[in-house]
C-alpha cells in the first residue's frame, strides 16, 4: 500500500464563509461515474440520494458535495449546477440533467449567522476551487464548523474537520474524503486511546470521557424531538476507486466503507448521527470478471482510506469559535 497525493479523474474543492464557521466541499468527477451510497446514522441528510438507489437508471453522477448548514446547505447544489452549465458539462434546457448528489452535517451550533450565508455561492466557488491533487485538510470547506465528542453537548466538544487519504495497491487506486463531525470520540487505531472527543472538563489536558461513564447524564439531555440540538452530528464522506464495478457492487463498497468509521469513532452510527458515505467508481481499471473477492478487497481498502481520513481530519483541524483542536500544542 503506497500513499499517493492525487487521484486521476477527480478534483476536490473547498469554499467557506469568511466570518461564519460553515462551508462546502465538492468532489468533482471528470466524467459521470457509477455512484452508490449508504446512510447508517439515525438522522441522515441527503440530496437526491434516492437517484442512486438500486434499480435506478440515473446512477452515474458528476459531482458529490459535502456541506455544512444542515438542510440550508443543500442550496449548494444550485451553485454546482450553474458551474456545470457554464463549463459545458450539461446543456440547460436540452433534456440533460446535471448528476449531483450530496449530504450535509449539522454545524449550526458553531455556524452562528448561517442565515446570512449563500450556500449556492459556496457550491459554485468550491467547484471553481476544485483541483486534482492533495486537498487542504482540517478546518476548511464543509469541515470548518465540524466538531466531535458531543456526548455532553457542545460545551465539552472538540474540533473536527475535513480529511483526505489516497493510496494505491498495485494498479488499483483508492481514496476517501471525509468530514468528521461525530457525536462520539475519535480513537487512535494504533494505541486504542481517544485523541479527540468529549472532554472531562474545560481543560483538554484532563482527558476525555466515554459514554459508559456518563450514560445517566446522556439520557437526561434530550429535546422535544427526543434529541437535543447539541447532540446532532454526522460524519460524511466519499470513497473513490478506479476499479470498475457494477452499481450493485458499489453499494456493498459503500456499506463496507462504514467499517472505517467504526474503527476510529466510538460510539458511531447513533440516533443523532447521520453518518453517510457515497462510493464512486471511475471505472478506469478493468480487472477480471467481477466476483465476491474483488468486491471484498475494494470495500476493505475503502474502509482503510476512511479510517485514515478521519484521523487526518482531527489532526489537521484548527480551533474555531474557541473549540480546542488537536493541532494546538497546548492540547497535545
Amino acid at each position: 500500500m503506497i500513499e499517493i497525493n492525487s487521484f486521476p479523474g477527480i478534483a476536490i474543492g473547498h469554499a467557506q464563509h469568511p466570518e461564519v464557521a460553515t462551508g462546502t466541499t465538492v468532489v468533482l468527477l471528470e466524467k459521470p461515474c457509477t455512484t452508490a451510497f449508504e446512510a447508517r446514522g439515525g438522522w441522515p441528510g441527503t440530496y437526491d440520494a434516492s437517484s442512486v438507489d438500486p434499480g435506478r437508471a440515473f446512477y452515474k453522477k458528476e459531482v458529490i458535495f459535502l456541506t455544512g448548514g444542515d438542510v440550508y446547505g443543500f442550496d449548494a447544489a444550485t451553485g454546482i449546477r450553474r458551474y456545470l452549465v457554464e463549463k459545458g458539462r450539461v446543456r440547460a434546457g436540452f433534456g440533460e440533467t446535471p448528476g449531483i448528489v450530496g449530504t450535509n452535517i449539522y454545524d449550526l451550533e458553531v455556524a452562528k449567522g448561517f442565515e446570512n450565508v449563500s450556500y449556492e455561492q459556496l457550491g459554485y466557488l468550491a467547484c471553481l476551487n476544485a483541483k486534482n491533487g492533495a486537498p487542504e485538510m482540517g478546518s476548511v470547506g464543509a469541515g470548518v464548523g465540524a466538531t466531535v465528542g458531543k456526548l455532553r453537548g457542545m460545551r465539552y466538544c472538540f474540533k473536527g474537520g475535513f480529511g483526505f487519504y489516497a493510496f494505491k495497491l498495485g494498479s488499483a487506486l483508492f481514496c476517501a474524503a471525509v468530514v468528521t463531525n461525530a457525536l462520539g470520540n475519535i480513537v487512535d487505531p494504533e494505541s486504542g486511546k481517544v485523541i479527540a472527543g468529549t472532554r472531562r472538563s474545560a481543560d483538554p489536558k484532563d482527558g476525555f470521557v466515554e459514554l459508559r461513564e456518563i450514560a445517566a447524564e446522556y439520557l437526561e439531555r434530550r429535546g422535544e424531538s427526543g434529541v437535543s440540538s447539541a447532540f446532532r452530528s454526522t460524519t460524511i464522506g466519499v470513497v473513490v476507486t478506479n476499479v470498475s464495478l457494477s452499481h450493485e457492487a458499489m453499494y456493498k463498497v459503500a456499506q463496507m466503507a462504514h467499517d472505517g468509521l467504526a474503527r476510529v469513532i466510538r460510539p458511531v452510527h447513533m440516533m443523532a448521527d447521520g453518518d453517510t458515505i457515497f462510493a464512486v467508481s471511475t471505472s478506469q481499471l478493468e480487472l477480471s470478471s467481477e466476483h465476491y473477492s474483488l468486491v471484498d478487497v475494494v470495500g476493505e481498502m475503502c474502509a482503510e482510506a476512511v479510517e485514515r481520513a478521519v484521523i487526518r481530519a482531527v489532526k489537521s483541524a484548527k480551533s474555531v469559535a474557541g473549540i480546542p483542536a488537536l493541532s494546538e500544542s497546548a492540547y497535545q
